[in-house]
């Protein structure tokens, strides 16, 4: 079918004893100025309701930032908790119950992003006086006591290098012969004369002496209950009172007192009872090899 342009009207106006008038009505230019007045509004309304959607998208990941804001607030709140609870500092009576169990409910609505980052703004300078007047002091404390602790702990070698166990803690024959047995209170590790022997543990020597059976010796009390005692030693590098680290040398290996050879005895005491030194040495290689 073909398009035809609509024909012109002409319209008379007559008034009796007047000229008439006549006015020609061409229906083209009139549908195109309809069609444009009719786009203007179409074309703002959508211009506006693209830029609602651009604020809508922005203002949800305004509120989205927001958010996460707050949850990384509130596990950094949680962290300065356990902080706090390891140092030993008692909490802070409040009224602001966050149990996830208290009953609570109502109608939830999206929070407004301002909102939630004024709340964000108003959290932090609580989460950092915490931290810094509470429990930054009593953690130091508690920090360089652990580390203490820790330092005191005979959990090194007293023998650089490969270590070769003769006799283990704990009941054995007697190596002198007879059929009797006796109780063996630590650990027998076999070397050459001379090799360095070193403190397992920060601690102060107690005694740095020689006694018949366990001939020249060291103890040293690492405090925290821990006392850790070296025999049959060919040498003595150190005196009771002195002040020693992990891995000092504090003498020599030998055979001094009643041994039969060469060789470390070793002892942990825990409460001044001897304890089996593997509960602290690292010597689990050695006992698979053992038990081969």
């Amino acid at each position: 079918m073909r398009f035809r342009l609509p024909r012109p009207y002409t319209i008379l106006i007559t008034r009796t004893g007047e000229t008439p008038v006549a006015i020609t009505l061409r229906p083209l230019p009139l549908i195109l100025m309809g069609v444009l007045l009719a786009a203007v509004p179409v074309v703002w309304v959508s211009q506006l309701l693209g830029h609602n959607e651009q604020l809508a998208e922005e203002n949800e990941n305004l509120t989205e930032t927001a958010n996460e804001v707050l949850i990384e607030l509130e596990t950094l709140d949680s962290e300065v908790e356990d902080l706090r609870e390891r140092a030993g500092v008692p909490e802070a009576s409040s009224g602001d119950r966050s149990s996830v169990d208290i009953p609570r409910g109502g109608v939830g609505q999206v929070a407004d992003a301002g909102d939630l980052f004024a709340l964000a703004k108003s959290r932090m300078p609580q989460i950092d006086t915490k931290l810094k007047a509470q429990v930054r002091p009593a953690l130091e404390d508690t920090l360089a006591e652990e580390a203490a602790q820790a330092a005191a702990f005979p959990s090194a070698k007293p023998i650089d290098g490969a270590l070769e166990i003769t006799s283990e803690f704990g009941l054995r024959r007697n190596p002198f012969g007879g059929s009797r047995y006796e109780m063996h209170n630590g650990i027998d590790f076999r070397g050459p004369t001379g090799t360095p022997i070193y403190a397992t543990a920060d601690g102060i020597v107690v005694k740095a002496q020689y006694s018949g059976g366990y001939g020249n010796h060291v103890v040293i009390d690492h405090g925290y209950n821990y006392e850790t005692l070296y025999a049959h030693l060919s040498a003595l590098e150190v005196q009771a009172g002195d002040r020693v680290k992990r891995g000092t040398l504090i003498g020599a290996l030998g055979s001094t007192g009643r041994s039969s050879g060469p060789h470390l005895h070793y002892e942990v005491h825990r409460n001044g009872q001897p304890v089996n030194p593997r509960y602290y040495l690292d010597l689990n290689d050695l006992w698979a090899q053992q038990d081969q």
